[in-house]
């Protein structure tokens, strides 16, 4: 659990800081078991004080683990891949633009060779987090911080993902 634990903290920190204090007791109640997890997926309504009436209240970083287990096949192939290095220099240049048409048409550009791994991750990844409800333009910059984060440490990515993978 150690490796999930520290893995799910460094997830937050780069893409839901405001999740980082959480991290510790998501990434337990994620990987401890079905029941424990589901309940990490209900919206819960709630009176905020100084809020105008009910305000619903969503972690972003279970979202994020159910997306990285879902892709996890495709997570372990571009982690493996040769060609890191210039992933993480495609992942910078197409992120550096604002507008989120440009993004999305930069990475549509890239070559399928050598990029097809990038391409491909990008996809899954946020396609599977725009299906748990965030929109295209959240999903897309969450996989963005998520990938760059995972690209740092290879090695201790490709752990994680084989851990979080046997562990759900």
């Amino acid at each position: 659990m150690i490796v999930t634990d520290e893995w799910t903290k460094k997830i937050a920190e780069a893409a839901v800081p405001e999740e980082i204090d959480l991290a510790p007791s998501i990434a337990r109640a994620f990987f401890s078991g079905e029941k424990e997890r589901k309940q990490l997926f209900q919206r819960e309504k709630k009176n905020v004080q100084g809020a105008f009436g009910v305000a619903e209240i969503l972690l972003i970083l279970p979202l994020i683990l159910q997306a990285l287990v879902s892709s996890a096949t495709v997570l372990s192939t571009f982690i493996s891949s040769t060609g890191l290095n210039s992933f993480l220099t495609a992942l910078n240049t197409t992120f550096s633009f604002r507008d989120f048409g440009k993004r999305r048409q930069k990475v549509a550009s890239l070559p399928d060779n050598p990029f097809l791994p990038l391409k491909t991750v990008l996809l899954t990844v946020s396609s599977e987090l725009h299906t748990m409800g965030l929109s295209e333009e959240e999903s897309d910059l969450i996989t963005f911080r998520v990938l760059k984060k995972l690209l740092e440490d290879p090695a201790g990515a490709s752990h994680f993902i084989q851990k979080i993978a046997e562990a759900t």
